[in-house]
């Protein structure tokens, strides 16, 4: 299948045999690999963005000033349409998506955007109208305008108002997204962050010195049209057809399976809303160093856990619409295996490079030394939960699939409350650390309730070959990582990366980096993991052609 093919593959049902899960290993595979390219070059354009900032302002007032305002159009997206895509879009008009029911899908992905229009756009506007109100709800317990002063409090209310417009495009881009996914054309999506992280890299490079910190701003309205013109030339020969048919079958099927995501977003909202009020007042260097920390765990969440699980969805919404349990729990199976092989090197390895990788990275310009130790704290502290944050992924999904939001948003308020009792339990003996395992808590929590409750509904997740690769993926990363650290060691001893130049650190990183991945692969070809060696036949596929 060609990424472009507007017809979705057809998965027969309980497809016996070895041959049937190998086309359904290839198909997952495929999707998956599509959607990690986009994935990383975005991933590797979104570390480009941290670093120029953390080169222009290091992790100074600018940058909290900043991060505040990028939360606030974070947060009012995620309540509005974000949490969407998985939960409804997908699997609805994914129902609609055979060609014989073309124009019937085009009416409601129009009808779709009559609705953000009309909601997302009087969302934005009350936020900017709101925007003192809202950075005070923000900063208050951290002190509010007293603990940054006058200036950097003032120049949050004025980012707020600039950045909040871009809501409304991401909310149209995200239907449009949704429609692209259940047409299974992933190439277009795979690219969406791509084009807003060129965007803001770019403007910060030509803007900053002249404009400051409002350049970044200017580079996330850019970037988010440029989400919308990218979706739509995916859907060229598809585009919806904007109707008052607000109330559709399938519309109210979206919304009644978002409304529980909804509380569940508010529930986050609130615990993000502490967090960074905690985190205004914590710390000078606290809020930077949590964003450049989270860019690069992010980078691991979106290589490993968006890009299968989002591949993994729509074969999973099919299997559980015809009731095919064999077919559905093989299809998870398959999610889980392929985020084991890929998350446990991730994180293990970061964890063994993380200093190496965060001098290379972000000590630079205007962040300083202490400014790097705080990114490299942090880093640590979330790892952990970003690899059971990957699993969770997948397990999230698949609850999606069989249109239970529900759920998944009981678990999600049950992990807030566990961040609560950790991040403030934590966050006066540890400062800013304490935060950042609240956080961890909060995913490690998530993921061990969404395994125990699909296992009571399902009787085991996956078709029972979880295990294995679970093991051996964990054994030859632990392998890695302690031979990767043993390199990072030996190498500090002759010459810290803090006082070596550019080239050297580079050097440093790499080497592990190389060291690490040729352990990895000889161990896992040689504990003979079937999900890992589909991943490298595709990739030697793609190679040469």
């Amino acid at each position: 299948m060609t990424t472009s093919d507007p017809s979705p593959v057809q998965v027969e049902p309980g497809v016996p045999g070895a041959a049937g899960v190998r086309s359904e290993r290839a198909q997952i595979a495929r999707a998956a690999g599509v959607l990690m390219v986009g994935v990383v070059l975005s991933r590797v354009l979104g570390l480009a963005r941290e670093q120029v900032m953390s080169y222009l302002w290091g992790t100074t007032d600018t940058v909290a000033a900043f991060t505040i305002a990028d939360n606030v159009h974070t947060m009012l997206f995620d309540l509005v349409i974000s949490g969407m895509l998985q939960a409804a879009l997908v699997p609805v008009l994914s129902a609609y998506a055979a060609p014989e029911l073309r124009d019937e899908f085009r009416r409601i992905v129009g009808a779709l955007l009559v609705w953000v229009f009309l909601v997302v756009g009087a969302a934005v506007a009350v936020v900017a109208i709101a925007a003192p109100w809202v950075v005070l709800a923000l900063t208050a317990l951290g002190g509010g305008e007293a603990a940054r002063g006058p200036e950097t409090f003032q120049l949050t209310i004025r980012l707020v108002r600039l950045i909040v417009p871009a809501v409304l495009l991401l909310a149209v881009s995200t239907v449009l997204m949704g429609a692209l996914y259940a047409l299974q054309r992933f190439t277009q999506p795979s690219l969406a962050l791509s084009v807003r992280n060129a965007a803001i890299v770019a403007c910060a490079l030509a803007l900053g010195q002249a404009i400051g910190v409002a350049s970044l701003v200017i580079g996330v309205l850019l970037g988010a049209f440029g989400l919308v013109v990218l979706q739509l030339w995916g859907l060229r020969d598809c585009l919806p057809r904007p109707n008052l048919k607000l109330w559709h079958p399938a519309i109210r099927r979206i919304f009644v399976l978002y409304s529980p995501i909804f509380l569940g977003l508010f529930a986050n909202t609130i615990a993000l809303t502490i967090d960074r009020n905690l985190a205004w007042g914590v710390d000078p260097n606290a809020l930077g160093a949590m964003r450049y920390a989270t860019a690069l765990n992010q980078m691991i969440l979106g290589l490993v856990a968006a890009a299968t699980s989002l591949a993994a969805l729509p074969t999973l919404s099919r299997h559980a619409a015809l009731g095919d349990e064999v077919a559905y729990q093989r299809t998870l199976a398959l999610g889980l295996k392929f985020v084991a092989v890929l998350i446990f090197p991730a994180t293990f390895g970061m964890a063994a490079l993380g200093w190496p990788i965060v001098t290379l990275l972000f000590y630079h310009g205007a962040t300083d030394l202490e400014g790097a130790r705080a990114i490299w704290v942090a880093l640590l502290g979330y790892l952990p939960g970003t690899l059971f944050a990957a699993f969770d992924q997948v397990l999230i999904f698949a609850a999606y699939a069989r249109q239970n939001t529900r759920t998944p948003v009981l678990v999600g308020v049950l992990s807030v409350g566990v961040y609560f009792v950790v991040a403030l339990a934590l966050v006066r003996p540890l400062g800013m650390l304490g935060l950042v395992l609240g956080n961890t808590a909060q995913f490690v929590a998530h993921a061990l309730v969404m395994w125990w409750i699909l296992r009571r509904w399902l009787g085991r997740v996956g078709d029972g070959t979880v295990g294995r690769t679970l093991r051996a993926s964990a054994l030859a990363a632990l392998g890695m990582a302690v031979l990767v650290g043993g390199f990072a060691l030996l190498v500090e001893q002759w010459r810290a990366p803090e006082t070596a130049g550019l080239l050297w650190r580079g050097l440093v990183v790499g080497g592990g980096i190389g060291l690490g991945a040729l352990w990895y692969v000889l161990s896992m070809q040689v504990l003979r993991v079937d999900e890992f060696l589909a991943l490298t036949r595709r990739l030697r596929t793609r190679l040469t052609g």
